[in-house]
């Protein structure tokens, strides 16, 4: 068994370090080749700067990329000399369905097999194979292919034919990523009106979404290094607000919350802890207290 790996961010190569860690080899692919070499050295696998001799060269090539545009790109330069007889992509970046429904047509028109594979889980999951893998396409490819997602996954569930995965992705994303958006305001709004927030803390303990509070606490207030970074929680939400709109539905929640993620994208937050939202807006709750801006 060889895995490609496209992508060396944060789950790409937390996901190679899983892999070498179960003496399985490891194809390693990223835009920046220095980058991937590091990384091939740390887990004793082998890099590429051709996307396309790492897939001719894995039985399956798990693609971690950041959106849409990056993964089309891939595909792209899958594509680029023409058919390749064999050969599985696993789609496991967060996109849109759209995405996901045309690298499958891409990649299918010149003999690769396609499957869509986004996970539930960051960087700690990946890194000791405890990913929740949803598995979209043809059933008898994932039935075939099914032991190279129990590699890395601690559950692996099939969910119906492209890109029902995604959706199911989107629509899990929608509710993670809501609680520390909707607390960045709660915590704003008692930081303006000089209510204690460790008062705040111990009220809510008693309450029954306390325990969702108590999760985020630490990662707001103590920082800690990226799961899942602010400006990508920004981007899925403009995602998931463009799924609904594709099907005529209102997206007034998502748009909202995509919102409140990309506040700030020109500041240093940007590529911080999805959950330090909330410290950007106490930071600003108090910059404005004090009339700096």
């Amino acid at each position: 068994m060889i895995f490609g790996v496209v992508g060396a961010g944060i789950m790409g190569s937390n996901l190679c370090r899983c892999l070498a860690d179960r003496g399985i080899a490891v194809n390693i692919y990223s835009r920046s080749f220095e980058k991937a070499s590091k990384l091939a050295s740390e887990i004793g696998g082998r890099a590429y700067s051709d996307v396309r001799k790492l897939v001719e060269d894995s039985d399956a090539v798990v693609i971690f990329v950041t959106d849409d545009r990056a993964v089309l790109s891939i595909v792209d330069s899958i594509i680029s000399r023409g058919r390749v007889d064999g050969g599985l992509i696993i789609n496991a970046s967060t996109v849109t369905p759209t995405a996901s429904s045309i690298s499958m047509e891409i990649l299918s028109s010149v003999g690769i097999r396609y499957l869509e594979g986004p996970v539930y889980g960051s960087a700690d999951e990946a890194r000791d194979c405890r990913l929740i893998s949803m598995v979209g396409g043809d059933r008898e490819l994932f039935e075939n292919y099914r032991k190279f997602f129990e590699v890395y996954s601690q559950s692996v569930f099939y969910i119906g034919a492209v890109p029902k995965a995604m959706v199911l992705k989107l629509a899990l994303n929608h509710i993670g990523l809501a609680v520390p958006a909707i607390l960045a305001e709660v915590l704003a709004l008692i930081t303006a009106w000089d209510v204690d927030l460790e008062v705040f803390r111990e009220v809510s303990k008693s309450i029954w979404f306390g325990q969702l509070i108590e999760r985020y606490w630490d990662r707001i207030f103590r920082g800690k290094p990226p799961r899942f970074k602010m400006w990508m929680a920004g981007k899925d939400y403009r995602y998931i607000a463009s799924a609904l709109k594709e099907k005529n539905i209102p997206s007034i929640v998502a748009e909202a919350l995509s919102t409140i993620y990309m506040m700030p994208s020109a500041t240093e937050y940007s590529d911080k802890d999805y959950p330090q939202i909330a410290r950007y807006f106490i930071d600003l709750a108090n910059k404005i207290k004090e009339k700096k801006i």
